[in-house]
């Protein structure tokens, strides 16, 4: 983990080596989350003080470098939350069929710890720097990030899911067909002789 910068050129290797990495995994179509882009922005607001407004570089490189860090603690929860929703999508379709159910053991096994460790990253923000971490957060936040980008790769994009979503919409289109015909049964069986019955009850009247 890198020192908390003290110049412009160490705060754009932390740039560079975190918010450039993580904001990437973010996008979608060209765009950055908007809690992420107003943090960046008040930082770049921050660092162009230096020349605009003559304040000194230390100063607004701890501004921006404060904005850069809450945007990488933005981008991990963002991460989570996606990881999450695709989870829940993949619970939509049967999965259990994937390997032997082996697929799905995984799966669950790797969401539940995402989800454990993202909470206690979350806990652990605020705490003060300390000599191995000037942002100790980060040192639990990166393996949960790590985990994410697994997840993604090897459950919400295997190879298999397509198949399984095909196998899926069957089952449903079975299961609805054999319903129309299980009410048509029924009807045919028992509403015309229970009319008959109805009306002969009548007629004793």
């Amino acid at each position: 983990m890198l020192d908390r910068p003290k110049t412009v050129e160490e705060l754009f290797v932390f740039y560079d080596t975190y918010v450039k990495i993580l904001y990437g995994s973010v996008q979608a179509e060209n765009a950055l989350p908007v809690e992420v882009l107003f943090e960046i922005n008040a930082a770049f607001d921050h660092l162009s003080r230096a020349w605009i407004y003559g304040e000194a570089e230390a100063d607004v490189v701890y501004k921006a470098h404060s904005h850069l860090k809450r945007s990488c603690l933005d981008i991990f929860k963002i991460r989570v939350k996606s990881i999450l929703d695709q989870y829940n999508k993949l619970q939509e379709i049967d999965t259990s069929i994937i390997d032997n159910g082996d697929f799905d053991r995984k799966m669950l096994a790797l969401a539940h710890e995402i989800k454990v460790e993202a909470s206690a990253a979350r806990k652990f923000e605020g705490r003060p720097a300390s000599e191995a971490y000037e942002v100790p957060a980060f040192a639990l936040w990166q393996p949960v990030f790590e985990k994410c980008e697994r997840f993604e790769k090897e459950f919400f994009l295997h190879s298999k899911i397509d198949w399984a979503k095909k196998k899926h919409f069957k089952f449903t289109i079975r299961v609805f067909i054999l319903g129309v015909l299980t009410s048509a049964l029924v009807t045919a069986l028992f509403e015309d002789p229970l009319g008959e019955f109805l009306k002969w009850l009548w007629s004793l009247l």
